[in-house]
Formats: C-alpha cells, structure tokens, sequence
C-alpha cells in the first residue's frame, strides 16, 4: 500500500507562537524565566516547588511514574541549561516525528510517553549510531533488530527506517512489560536488557526500580530520571523561554514510487531537481546512497509525478550515467603510463581502486605498456588544505543531534555539499566533538 503522508522539512527561519500559559502559572514563569541559569545551583526552592508541581500534573496524565527526585532533577537541571540548543532542536523535529510515533504507539496501545525516549535514545536522528554499533531513531543492535523484522543487508539498514523501526519498537516495548508489568523496569529493561534486569531484581528481591536503582550499571541507572526529564522539558520548554530551533517549514505532500533500476541519490537529485539532502532525509533507510533496484523511495508528490512523466528519458540517464557517457560529480582523465608504473601506484595517486581502472580500460590484466593510455574518471577536485579560519571561515564543533542539514540551513544559504567538501567529508554521518571548518555568515 502506498503510504501518503503530510512531512514538514526543516529548512532556514521559523518562529513559533508562545504557549499561552494560566494565569495562576503566568507570574511564577516569568520570574523562572529571568533567573534560569546553566547550574543546577542557581534553581531556587520556588522555582523546584513549580518544576515538582508541573510533573505531578503530567504524572496524572501517564501510566509511567513521572517523580521529581535529585535524580530527575539533576537531567531537567542539564536539558534547561548546557543541553538547551538539543532541546530547541528537538522542539522543531518533533514535529515530523512525534506524529509517526505516537500513530504506532495507540495502534499497540502503548502510553504516547514513549515518543520522548527517542530523544534519549537517538536526539530524532534517523541515522544516529552508537559506539556499540546500535542504529536509527530507537538505537537498535543488529540481532535485535533481525529479531523484529528489520532487515539489514549491504544496502539498508531498515533499523534507521522511521516507521518499521517504530512498530518493532512498539513490539518489544509489549513484549517487556507482558515480562514485568512495571514501565519504568520496562525503560531500564530497554536500555540494559530484560535479563540484565530480571537478574537485578532477583539479587535485591524488589520490582521497584528505585529499589534497584543503587545497583544498576551508570548508563541504565541513569535511563529512567533521563526520561522523567525528557517528557518535563518537552511539555514545559516554552515556560523555560525555549523555543524551536530559527527553522522555516515547508509543507510537501510525499508519495512513494518502485524504481527499475539501481540509482544513487545524487542521480535521482539530477532527474529529480529535489536536493540530495531532501532525498536522503527521506529515505534514510539506504545506507550507502545508493537504492537497489526494486526498492520503493519517497520523493514529493510532485517529483514522483514528474518522474512518472518522463520515466523512459530517466532510466535512460541513469543509464548513461552508469555508462560514464554522462559525467555527475566527477571528471574524465587520460593517462600515459611512464616507467616504473603499475596499477595500484595510479590508482593511489587517483583515489580509485585497481578493478575500477580495469573496467574503465577493458583490461585483462594489470600489466601496463609504457605510454599506454588509461582513462580514469575521478571525483572532482576537493580543496588541498584546510582554509584560513581566520579568513571567512570559523571552526564548529559538532553537538549531539546535529546533522549537516540542519548546520546548513543556520548558515542561511550554505549548501551540504559545501560542507562536505570544506572538510573532506564522504559520508553525512556526524560524531559529537568532531571539528568542521564552516564559512563565516
């Protein structure tokens, strides 16, 4: 069944309307407003009555327990201050996401809560990947993923799909309270394992989370104040003065088409006119830009009708690319072979490998004549040296949740391949406390 779904993309300015707050509230948040700091020393005893009292409000709306303890306190205390620019981004991508999310989550009858342990779990970034090699919005290991359906092979990754991943979440999520009727074991369960848990709870003797909470490992200790925090600072960011993200949304209807042939994004932009970003945050269920034949992608509803219209002349293009008779980010080079040269010494000197040159040469063998001529065909030229960053351009560090897209529209016109090709980039993928060299606005 084609799925149709409203998506709003994130691009350069957005502003959006304050939360109209009681007027029982209205003077208590204007005087939090004004004294909020990034330490958790400055939160006064009132401003802690009114973080406690809000909670209790929420906590009446949910099955989970949301308490306000030192342990919770100390997350809101964070995402209000050094974490607050993930929060303002989360603002805006909850938009996109929460509604996926929160579908799912009432068709299995699931509490809607859970939509805030992606943040936790991944800052709502599709292709997130943690250390241990756990992937997509819902951080799933390989083995539990396959466990749940979500297939991954050299070209996707179906744990990084928005909506399977979302419904195998879902799955587990039943799974682990069916085993311990208790949402927050089935929060520490998540993050450390329904053995690691069930364990836990045998050694202590209690099925109380904060019973086990002194004996749990830091990471899953820590989980469930996480999220307590998570779902505070979501409901109450506009009353703390934070805002989304400075985006602008542009509404597109998307539809979704099979293709007969194998095509890398950066072809279907050409075909297209649809930015390769747009195309991936899209479909990032595709690992290495690249879309198998047969797989079904989604564009825009008006380049997928476009692409219907002239479907003959694009396949006939992706094909003349493939054939190199037509050229898209990378330009044809002739080679004489001189003395001493050997296959694999020009394919460093090229950044290319020795079975590519074979090809493009129909060669049988690595055995070279001297003055031979090779055609090569190399990614366009990338800037040799690092510019001056004290000449129009400026050093960022990259933070969790960040993606190239979202550090390209801050930069108000700057394109993702500048980016890319600013710093030598071949792939979008992003680690916290990475370096980039960004053009000054």
């Amino acid at each position: 069944m084609i799925r149709i779904v409203l998506l709003v993309y994130l691009l350069s300015t957005f502003s959006a309307n304050s939360k109209q707050l009681i007027p029982s509230e209205l003077s208590h948040n204007n005087q939090l407003n004004k004294s909020l700091s990034n330490t958790i020393d400055s939160i006064t005893k009132d401003q802690k009555n009114l973080i406690h009292h809000r909670l209790e409000l929420l906590n009446k709306k949910t099955p989970f327990d949301l308490i306000y303890n030192h342990k919770s306190a100390e997350f809101i205390d964070r995402y209000l201050g050094v974490d607050k620019p993930l929060i303002e981004r989360m603002q805006q991508l909850k938009k996109f996401y929460f509604p996926i999310f929160e579908t799912i989550l009432d068709q299995y009858n699931l509490p809607l809560e859970f939509k805030y342990l992606a943040i936790v779990e991944s800052s709502l970034n599709t292709r997130a990947t943690s250390p241990s090699g756990a992937k997509g919005l819902w951080q799933f290991m390989y083995l539990t993923g396959k466990h749940y359906n979500l297939n991954v092979t050299s070209y996707i990754d179906e744990r990084q799909d928005p909506y399977k991943s979302t419904e195998a979440a879902c799955q587990y999520f039943s799974e682990l309270y069916e085993m311990f009727g208790d949402w927050n074991l089935v929060l520490a369960a998540y993050n450390g394992g329904p053995g690691y848990i069930q364990r836990k709870i045998n050694s202590v003797g209690s099925y109380n989370f904060w019973d086990l909470y002194p004996y749990l490992r830091k990471e899953t200790r820590n989980y469930v104040p996480k999220f307590i925090a998570m779902n505070y600072v979501m409901s109450y960011s506009t009353e703390h003065g934070i805002l989304p993200t400075n985006m602008k949304k542009i509404t597109y209807d998307v539809d979704t088409i099979k293709l007969k042939a194998q095509v890398t994004f950066n072809v279907l932009a050409k075909i297209t006119c649809v930015d390769s970003a747009i195309i991936s945050f899209l479909n990032p269920t595709f690992k290495m830009n690249i879309i198998p034949s047969g797989y079904t992608i989604t564009l825009p509803k008006y380049a997928k009708e476009d692409f219907l219209n002239n479907e003959k002349s694009n396949y006939d293009f992706v094909e003349a690319v493939d054939n190199k008779e037509i050229l898209i980010d990378e330009e044809r080079v002739e080679y004489n072979v001189l003395k001493g040269d050997y296959l694999g010494k020009i394919a460093e000197k090229y950044s290319v490998h020795i079975y590519e040159i074979k090809h493009w040469n129909n060669l049988r063998s690595t055995n070279l004549d001297i003055g031979q001529k090779l055609i090569i065909y190399v990614k366009k030229s990338k800037p040799n040296s690092t510019p001056n960053i004290s000449k129009g351009f400026k050093e960022y560090i990259v933070q969790k949740g960040d993606t190239l897209w979202e550090i390209a529209q801050r930069l108000k016109g700057v394109s993702v391949w500048k980016i890319k090709s600013l710093n030598n980039m071949d792939s979008d993928n992003l680690r916290p406390g990475t370096k980039l060299i960004l053009p000054t606005i």
